[in-house]
């Protein structure tokens, strides 16, 4: 079988890239995997050594790239690198081309995961984008969506009527998030939506491990983890926080020019697997990332998660899937509340086990079927 995959997997994002990296693992089982090469200028510039964009905030990030040249050269390459060496590409497509409906001869087309359905994320001007609903498939086409994500979007009065269109030919519509699914449903009533898990939460830590090559190790000291893209000044407290009660050095992935306070390493460099393997090793961490969340929990970690506010329905639906809400830090006052230690382990295993099963099955049963 000859799949067609799209999704967001050209970005410099580790989220992204290792949800995409998941997808194809899970798909290859059942064919021959082929990412459909879109080439969308508002995510592809991400992988440009030097951004620019016409406006203060573009010139500001050209003067960071500039600065940060020696850094930034070295994790593109990394990313480049984990791209060519684990998946496949079509060859590059624009989006006028798709939606002419060129002929990719494909016997699936699939969707998913990541907020491939969130216009804030896929678009600059904040449009839907109808070829990650697979507008382009030839019709009669088998289409299915896995572990697809609206974020934290609401869907406008107009946006309704063509996610409608858009969707109402799919074989199989699953989604990631409870909230979007009842999102979906009040839009397309008459069809099942199955909310499943994220595809990075599909495979265990020591298969994660084993894909990638990386060895298991000890590591050299007890460090803290912090992975945050925002810098809140929530992230700024809760590392002080942690890092005086713990006592251990605080390691963060971070492509800024400059650590932040009490960051004793500062990893601005690290391509996928580095990153897998920096939370491999961590003996606690700090994030407000969804996918920080799901690689904390998916390797037994503790793990403080930083609320992010009006857009961290992810971050809360995962928890509360997993019965860890506490775990959520909205304030200064939940740090104290925090057990640093892993509680339950066993439990949160089953549960886990649980949903990754129930995901695979209906991943399966939505091919063959």
């Amino acid at each position: 079988m000859k799949i067609g995959l799209i999704t967001i997997h050209n970005v410099t994002n580790y989220g992204a890239i290792l949800q995409a990296y998941a997808t194809i693992q899970a798909l290859s089982k059942y064919g021959d995997v082929t990412v459909i090469n879109y080439q969308k200028n508002h995510l592809s510039h991400h992988m440009d050594l030097f951004r620019f964009k016409k406006s203060i905030r573009g010139i500001k990030m050209l003067g960071h790239d500039v600065l940060n040249f020696s850094s930034r050269s070295k994790m593109l390459s990394k990313f480049n690198k984990f791209i060519k060496q684990n998946m496949v590409l079509s060859e590059k497509v624009k989006r006028e081309e798709l939606l002419n409906k060129i002929d990719m001869g494909f016997d699936l087309y699939i969707c998913g995961s990541d907020q491939i359905w969130n216009p804030e994320i896929v678009s600059s001007k904040n449009i839907l984008d109808p070829i990650f609903f697979l507008s382009f498939a030839p019709k009669g086409s088998k289409k299915i969506s896995y572990a697809s994500s609206i974020g934290h979007h609401q869907f406008t009065n107009s946006e309704k009527p063509k996610v409608k269109e858009w969707l109402e030919d799919f074989n199989k519509i699953s989604i990631r998030e409870a909230d979007g699914r009842q999102k979906l449903l009040e839009i397309l009533p008459d069809k099942k939506v199955q909310q499943v898990l994220d595809p990075t939460l599909l495979f265990s830590k020591e298969e994660w491990l084993q894909k990638l090559n990386i060895p298991v190790k000890q590591p050299k000291e007890k460090y803290i983890l912090v992975y945050s893209v925002p810098r809140t000044e929530l992230i700024r407290k809760a590392i002080l926080f942690f890092s005086k009660k713990l006592n251990y050095k605080v390691y963060s992935i971070d492509k800024g020019l400059i650590p932040m306070q009490k960051v004793d390493n500062q990893i601005n460099k690290a391509g996928p697997k580095d990153y897998i393997e920096l939370f491999a090793n961590a003996s606690f961490v700090i994030t407000d990332s969804f996918h920080g969340l799901c690689f904390s929990i998916n390797f037994e970690k503790p793990f403080a998660a930083i609320s992010s506010k009006k857009v961290g329905n992810r971050q809360e639906n995962l928890l509360e899937l997993m019965k860890i809400d506490d775990r959520l830090m909205r304030n200064e006052k939940d740090f104290y509340k925090l057990n640093t230690n892993l509680e339950n382990v066993e439990g949160q295993r089953n549960i886990l086990r649980g949903l990754r099963e129930n995901s695979l099955n209906y991943l399966e049963s939505s091919i063959i079927s």
